[in-house]
């Protein structure tokens, strides 16, 4: 048998091998506990610590081409050119696999300096980053699952998220669902997540939809695969 993270996934492995579908069980992921809200005074102080004080969307995760960072950064110097000059972006993850495409994208922007790059977190860390941003912006072009997108729901932090792959699955209607290849799209959606309804609207969802994940589930899925496999 052969168990993997989502419904997405499960198809893309029936697809590409042309394994039978009943072989295949689906345990979704959890989320670590540690990720929950924070007060706004934790938040003011956070934001002092990786942005200067200014409101900030945020991306975790490893700055790899399938991350879309290059349309990030076309999609956030939009953005800004429409008069939010007090917003950053700040930019979790490793540059391991840094692209002259990305580095392009980079270099053309006119806020670069407005994009801090806060390096790998320890959890700790990037629970506190999480909790304190105006939005998750994470409009990979690829996921298996997307664990920040539940991490962000966990913290109150609103999601804007790619409608390709496993997100959709992942997110359902408690994030803004952008095309990944479109940067006017995705600079749309950090504009509209601007607005106190639309944020109070996704964040009441993403802490019903996050309710639906957890590593308790996900353990009981696993051990059902295995017992299917020796029965």
């Amino acid at each position: 048998r052969i168990v993997t993270v989502s419904e997405f996934s499960k198809q893309d492995i029936v697809d590409c091998y042309g394994v039978d579908p009943q072989k295949i069980d689906v345990a979704y992921n959890g989320v670590n506990e540690i990720f929950k809200p924070l007060t706004v005074e934790e938040k003011v102080a956070i934001r002092a610590r990786y942005s200067e004080g200014h409101p900030y969307f945020m991306f975790v995760g490893s700055l790899h081409p399938r991350k879309n960072l290059a349309r990030l950064f076309t999609a956030f110097d939009r953005f800004k050119q429409r008069n939010h000059d007090e917003v950053r972006l700040v930019i979790v993850g490793e540059k391991r696999w840094w692209t002259e495409p990305i580095q392009k994208a980079y270099d053309a922007m006119s806020c670069k300096d407005d994009v801090v790059f806060a390096g790998r977190l320890s959890a700790e860390d990037l629970h506190k980053v999480t909790a304190a941003a105006l939005a998750s912006v994470y409009v990979s072009y690829f996921e298996g699952f997307g664990i920040p997108i539940l991490e962000a729901f966990r913290c109150d932090t609103p999601v804007i998220t790619s409608n390709v792959t496993s997100m959709p699955e992942v997110a359902q209607d408690a994030a803004l669902l952008v095309d990944p290849f479109n940067e006017d799209a995705i600079a749309d959606a950090m504009v509209t997540v601007l607005d106190e309804k639309v944020r109070e609207a996704l964040i009441a969802k993403g802490r019903e939809r996050a309710k639906a994940f957890s590593w308790e589930q996900a353990a009981a899925t696993l051990w059902d695969c295995l017992m299917k496999s020796i029965g």
